[in-house]
This record gives C-alpha cells, structure tokens and sequence, in this order.
C-alpha cells in the first residue's frame, strides 16, 4: 500500500529552521522532564493511597483495593523490560520490515498487558461475567442477537444498567465472541486481542498523517500502555478506541486520496461507530480540521463535497438496511438513550460543575501523566504549527476534549468512558519522542506509563464485580 504524502507544509518560511527547531527541542525536553516528574509524584501518591480518582462529594469514586506491595514493582520492572526491548528492536526493524514489527508488538503488548493483569485481586473471568461491570455478557448468553434488535428498546428496561444505557453494538460483538468460545477466560483474551487491533489502525493512521513510521510506531507502543485501557481490561469500552480508529483511518484515506471507495468505507464505520459506542462522534472535530487544512492546501473542495455525500449516503443505506432487515432503529435508539444519559445525571445528583473540572483531572490519569504533561507543554505552539499536522492535531484534540468535557454528559467514571480520547492523546506524546530521536525520551514515557498502569491495576478498584 503506497503511503500518502505529508498532509500539510511545513512551518512558515520567515521562521529560521535551525533555530526553531533548536527552540521546539528545547520546550519539548522541559516537558518530557516536567511529565517524568509529576507521573513520578503522582505514582508515590497513588503508592500511599492519597490519590482520590473520582469526587465524594461528586457522588462517584474509585476506591482502593489493596496496600502496595513490592510485587507491583518487580512485576512493572519485567513488563517495561519486555516492551522497551521490543521497541528498541522494533525501531530498527520498522523500515525494513514494516508489518512483521507492527504485529510482533502487538504480540509483546499482549504479554506485557496481561502481565500486569495478573496484580488485580479480582480475575478477568470474574470481571467478564460479572452482571455489574460487564453486563453485555448476561445480556449475549440469554438473547440471540437477532432478537437484540428486534426488540432492543422494550427488552433493555430489564438489563442490567450498563447494558440498559448503551447500544447493542457491545452485546452483538460478545455474541459474535461466543460463536469462537464461551470459556470465560477466552473470551477475556479476545477481548484484549480485539483491543490490540486498534494499536494496528492506530499504526496506520499515525502513519498516514505524518508519513513517518517511527511516530506510528511510538503511537502503537503507548496504544498498548494507554492506563485508563489497561485499568479496565476486560470490559467492552477497551475495544471502543478499536471502532473509532477504524473510521479515523478511512475517513484519513479519503481525505488524503480523494479516493470515493474510502468515502464509502467511512460511511459504514461511521455506522458501526453509532451501532457501538456513540461518544466518540466528538472525534469527528479532528477529522473535520485534518480535512479543511488538506482542502486548503490542496484545493478539490467540490470533490470532497460530492464524496461526503457518497459517505452520508452509504451511511444511510446501512441504517435503512439494518432497519429494514433487523427492526433496529439506531437514531431513535440514540435518542432515547442521550435523553436518559442526562437523568442519569441528575437522578445519581452528579452535579455539572464540580465534574467540570474533575472530569479533567481523572482524565489526565487515564491519558498517562506523563503524556499529559507533554501535550500540555506541546499546546501553546499550536497557533504557529496550524501549516503542520502535530498542530492541527494537537488543536483539534484540545478542542474535542473541551467540547465532551463542556457537554456535561458524562459526569464521573470518564476514565472508563474516554479511554478512546485518552488513546488518540498517545500521539503528540510518540510524536516528540520520534523527532527528539531520542531513545531516552521514549523510554522515560514508557517508564512511568508501566508504573502507573501496575499501581493503578494492583490497587485501586476501577472494576470491582
């Protein structure tokens, strides 16, 4: 597959290169340190049970499963020894043989996420069966998913909550799982493989808007890591950033080729994105920006016009077919199912303005503090790097967080319920790492990442069956 070329020119030309990049360098390694720091703090915190995630007074909290132990330390030790190995290898290894390294990674990510699995009290077969904290299991072993959409809305006032506010996408993709095993514990692991899968389209998209395989390899590496992922294995929000990316990679393709069968392609994952796990819809600001500024550079306005209506068309044939074939109605479903996502909020007295700015903190732990910290210190650039993709990104990004976190519909529990964001806020992490061409760089994000993901996953109770 030929890769597109860059999307967008480089920086302006009244700006001398050597000294911009020297500057760009400069706030890049100050950012690196405040971020190795503050994840380094918040890591002795969580260590000594004084970090709150959630808000008492917010009516939501995760508490805290077990004291720390020195197991936490050896068992992140082995598994940030097997990824960094393999990602020395695999940058090497990543212009020569591009595919064989992207799937060898995510082989070692999954060794090294299910490693740290092991430091949870609570098994992922218990997780996964646990009416409570995966309730699309339940739901897929008493329906056949035929009858899931038939009947979607009068049956789901007898679910369990989670499986009762979404849509059925989660409880059709378990159901198609168990046509492979209805084992438990398999199922758990092909969870986690379809999880994986995102790092693969995370690899292609990254690859696609920088035309550099090293950021695409760093964004892969930090997808596997991602904590707010890994405190949550097994559940079916892991697989979300999965459904996302694969519409955030074709949308890219038809943006950057101007190719009609992309724009059709998008279409159905835009579906499937509905049919799944509507909130990221929110990512479509980003998609919006990468494509004026392709538009803009490039021209083809009419074209991308005709074939954005090809897209919206092939996504209204797929929801007619569906209604027609199943009886599903995905709009009135998602209707019905935002007007109760805003009582759920008032019913459980979460209130909109203390989780305006808690929502933001517990996300910065889902994201990696570290990651964080560096996209912060990346974000004040961003009006001179609107010629550059990391801007736009990085722009685009802010702008989709403040918009979710404005919205108000999530009120608590957002380090389950963005972990698609904190997924797509790897990138301007991998980015500074890949042109810092720094191994070091690398290394200390991954660092803290591992360690962060042991405490986290050893002691505090995001999934408690």
């Amino acid at each position: 597959m030929a890769q597109p070329s860059e999307t967008f020119e480089l920086t302006p030309i009244d700006i001398d290169p050597a000294a911009d990049s020297r500057a760009r360098h400069r706030t890049w390694r100050r950012a690196l340190g405040v971020g190795t720091g503050a994840s380094l703090v918040t890591c002795l915190l969580v260590a000594a049970r004084l970090v709150p995630i959630g808000s008492q007074s917010g009516n939501w909290v995760y508490g805290y499963l077990q004291p720390f132990s020195l197991r936490i330390l050896v068992v992140a030790l082995v598994a940030g020894v097997l990824i960094h190995v393999a990602t020395v290898i695999a940058t090497d290894t990543i212009e020569r043989h591009q595919w064989a390294t992207v799937v060898a990674c995510l082989v070692v990510g999954l060794i090294a996420q299910n490693l740290l699995r092991t430091l949870t009290p609570i098994g992922m077969n218990r997780m996964f069966t646990s009416s409570g904290a995966n309730a699309f299991y339940e739901v897929a072993a008493s329906y056949a998913p035929s009858t899931v959409l038939r009947d979607f809305n009068p049956l789901r006032q007898t679910w369990p909550l989670h499986a009762r506010s979404n849509m059925p996408g989660k409880v059709i993709v378990v159901s198609a799982l168990e046509r492979v095993s209805e084992r438990p514990r398999i199922l758990a692991l092909l969870t986690l493989t379809l999880s994986n899968i995102g790092g693969l389209l995370m690899y292609g998209f990254v690859r696609d808007l920088f035309n550099d395989r090293r950021v695409a390899l760093f964004s892969l590496v930090l997808y596997l890591l991602v904590p707010g992922k890994l405190y949550f294995f097994p559940l079916m929000n892991t697989v979300t950033p999965a459904v996302l990316l694969s519409f955030l990679w074709l949308s890219l393709r038809w943006i950057l080729t101007g190719r009609s069968l992309f724009a059709m392609g998008a279409g159905v994952a835009l579906y499937g994105l509905v049919f799944f796990e509507p909130l990221p819809l929110v990512m479509g600001v980003v998609l919006g920006a990468l494509a004026i500024a392709t538009l803009w550079r490039n021209g083809g306005w009419s074209r991308f016009a005709i074939q954005a209506g090809l897209c919206t068309l092939t996504l209204g044939a797929v929801h007619a077919f569906v209604r027609w074939r199943y009886g599903f109605d995905a709009i009135d479903t998602l209707r019905l199912l935002t007007t109760e996502a805003v009582g759920f909020n008032a019913a459980a007295e979460r209130p909109y303005l203390l989780w305006l700015w808690q929502n933001l903190l517990d996300f910065l732990f889902a994201v990696g503090v570290c990651q964080g910290v560096v996209f912060l210190g990346v974000l004040p650039e961003t009006p001179r790097r609107m010629g550059e993709p990391i801007g736009v990104l990085c722009a685009s990004l802010a702008v989709a967080l403040f918009v979710l976190d404005l919205a108000g519909v999530n009120r608590g529990e957002v380090v389950r319920l963005w972990i698609f964001l904190a997924c797509a806020f790897q990138i301007p992490a991998a980015y500074v790492c890949a042109r810092l061409n720094s191994r070091l760089a690398l290394t200390l994000v991954i660092a803290t990442t591992i360690l962060q993901d042991a405490l986290g996953t050893a002691m505090i109770g995001f999934v408690v069956p």
